[in-house]
């Protein structure tokens, strides 16, 4: 019998950037003795360069993927401890870029960051030895094929941890160290089996996720799959692809059509996404977000709202059996999923889409007796969020009709909604918040709202009848995220 209302299993889409953080963008790779690659535009960077990213990122609801060198950060000298991170090794000097704009961009970035993700790329991109060569690169000796001292590479994220406390961003002033990471020049040292590795160095102060291109470290015996991944010491690493936009191209979309891009997250640089001039730079946003946009629209793909979404659907794709028996039931077996996405709580929503005709929604969801956890509509289509799926089977239940459903957060924000508990006198959220947002419930007027849990703020709440929904500002104090509870009290 065909499925009507047939529910979609669709690979998750985003995109990484790389090489934020530079304040000046010439290639000094050419010099006598050579220096950064940086971001192979001659100029500096300002403000604006943040903003234009922030600006996608609030256009689409994404948490855009940022990944950050520090070096030209520093504004105490603090790399002349760390020599093979610059090209001046100990004599390092960065006072003459030592500026106020540098406070503004840092502070803009914490206080956005509902939609731009703080990721570790670097200190210096590079790796300086005692002979003052520079070798590709940071994190990885890509030229002679053997993993830098581990010492070394201990003492590279501690430079990037002092270099953010420089900024306020350290756990003194309740901030985490970034949960995603992107090896420099792909200089990923992959090495699960084995007691050194650069996944176990990062998953020790904090990270969860990276991406690389798995083919430039062949030696390394890393996945074979063009979509592979896998679990380096407690870090899950996925593939990733340039389809085109090379790194120091301005104002380039990849190349490659979406159809034949085989990885779920894609390769950018920084100057993919900056115009030559600054009134050209809503132009080139437009571009961009229109990208996004083209991407939600395709049957079998999904924007990720943000970096542990992707990671979490990629799981689920390789590891959950979805079978659709019929129409409005759906199979689904997770007893495949590794213990260690688990041991590392790295897992969240999995997600469906439903094509749903013009003036129909979804007007009943149910998973093993228990409500799903967002609903979203975008590009045509209905989104399911369900919770965090544990090691069993589970029959998701849907139905479509004229109206929505009648209780349900709409998540058209970067957040994620862990669980939707609902009794007689309130509803419960378990959520995951990104910067300061609107949380949007649609239910009865509550009464009152709170927080209950730490770095966790409700700051206020208004009700609007017409949407018969109550839009609720929250604020995560921790600029790499929050999970915690709010409470709605129904009567």
């Amino acid at each position: 019998m065909a499925i009507r209302n047939l529910l979609i299993f669709p690979r998750a889409f985003a995109i990484a950037i790389d090489d934020l953080g530079w304040n000046e963008g010439g290639n000094l790779s050419m010099n006598v003795p050579s220096g950064p690659y940086r971001v192979g535009i001659k100029r500096n960077f300002t403000l604006n360069d943040y903003i234009s990213i922030i600006n996608v990122g609030k256009a689409i609801g994404v948490r855009i993927q940022c990944l950050f060198i520090l070096g030209e950060m520093d504004r105490e000298n603090i790399l002349a401890k760390y020599p093979t991170t610059t090209n001046q090794g100990n004599h390092w000097n960065n006072s003459n870029r030592v500026c106020d704009e540098q406070l503004e961009i840092m502070k803009y970035v914490c206080q956005q960051s509902a939609h731009m993700e703080f990721g570790l790329h670097g200190s210096g991109h590079e790796y300086w030895a005692a002979d003052g060569i520079q070798r590709r690169a940071e994190w990885y000796n890509m030229a002679d094929r053997h993993p830098w001292p581990e010492d070394e590479m201990r003492s590279h994220i501690q430079a990037f941890k002092e270099i953010m406390a420089q900024y306020n961003l350290s756990s003194e002033y309740g901030h985490s160290f970034p949960e995603s990471f992107v090896a420099c020049a792909y200089s990923h040292y992959w090495n699960p089996t084995g007691s050194y590795s650069i996944g176990k160095l990062v998953s020790e102060v904090g990270v969860k996720y990276a991406n690389t291109d798995f083919s430039q470290i062949p030696e390394l015996s890393p996945p074979q799959e063009v979509n592979g991944g896998g679990f380096d010491n407690g870090l899950h690493v996925i593939n990733r692809m340039n389809y085109g936009n090379l790194w120091y191209e301005i104002d380039t979309l990849p190349k490659v059509t979406i159809d034949m891009q085989h990885t779920d997250i894609i390769e950018s640089h920084w100057a993919n996404w900056l115009a030559q001039d600054d009134f050209m730079q809503p132009a080139v946003n437009h571009k961009w977000a229109q990208y996004y946009r083209y991407v939600q629209g395709q049957e079998r793909r999904y924007i990720a709202k943000n970096t542990e979404q992707l990671h979490s659907q990629w799981l689920y794709k390789k590891y959950t059996i979805i079978k659709q028996t019929s129409d409005g039931v759906v199979e689904i077996d997770n007893t495949y999923m590794p213990k260690e996405v688990y041991q590392n709580e790295m897992l969240g929503n999995i997600v469906f889409k439903l094509k749903c005709q013009p003036g129909e929604y979804v007007t009943k969801t149910i998973l093993n007796d228990e409500p799903i956890s967002a609903y979203y509509e975008d590009g045509g289509y209905s989104f399911l969020y369900l919770p965090p799926l544990e090691r069993k089977k589970y029959t998701l239940q849907y139905v479509v009709g004229k109206v929505r459903m009648t209780e349900f957060v709409y998540n058209d924000g970067t957040y994620n909604v862990y669980r939707f508990e609902k009794s007689d006198s309130s509803i419960l959220l378990t959520l995951k918040m990104y910067g300061e947002q609107i949380v949007k419930v649609k239910c009865d007027n509550p009464s009152k709202v709170i927080s209950l849990s730490k770095g966790l703020m409700v700051i206020d709440f208004t009700y609007s009848k017409r949407e018969e929904m109550v839009h609720i500002k929250v604020k995560a104090t921790d600029f790499q995220g929050v999970r915690g509870q709010i409470k709605l009290q129904l009567n």
